[in-house]
């Protein structure tokens, strides 16, 4: 029976089988729910906040700040035009040395600072970095250090030299 019926519908005999699971499962759960007559709306219980809301503004009443707080207006306007696009030209940017400007061997932490994704972390491990080896002999010998990858290297190597 089973093979005739997944030929003609063209599914396995395990997903017939499923399928006529669901629908008899359909089935029963509808007839359950007729003959039983279960109803799905429920009392809904409800509450009157009125006593505890008018304790609530009795005590703001009796306090003068609350009520100026509670009514102050906000310009929101004003504060929308305060973000006009001049406020965003002044941002800091980093003044980037010249080229093959920094001597690796010899640069300050502030001079190291100056080259581009190097903050003062970046800038205090590569000076620990030169004085535990002694001096960088090449420009990737700053791949040793924590913080640089291949791509910052690719950014600061223009800026760099080694004596």
């Amino acid at each position: 029976m089973f093979d005739k019926l997944s030929k003609k519908l063209n599914l396995t005999q395990t997903e017939l089988k499923i399928s006529g699971f669901l629908i008899l499962t359909l089935i029963v759960g509808i007839l359950i729910k007729f003959i039983f007559s279960i109803n799905e709306k429920t009392d809904l219980t409800f509450y009157n906040y009125a006593q505890i809301d008018s304790i609530f503004f009795s005590s703001d009443e009796n306090d003068g700040n609350n009520s100026e707080i509670i009514n102050k207006n906000v310009d929101y306007k004003q504060e929308v035009f305060d973000f006009n696009k001049q406020s965003f030209n002044n941002v800091y940017t980093k003044q980037l040395p010249a080229e093959k400007s920094i001597n690796l061997n010899k640069a300050t932490k502030q001079e190291l600072m100056s080259l581009p994704g190097i903050g003062e972390t970046t800038a205090k491990n590569i000076i620990e970095l030169r004085e535990k080896i002694g001096k960088f002999r090449k420009p990737e010998d700053l791949l040793k250090v924590k913080g640089i990858g291949s791509k910052k290297l690719d950014k600061i190597i223009n800026y760099i030299f080694i004596d």
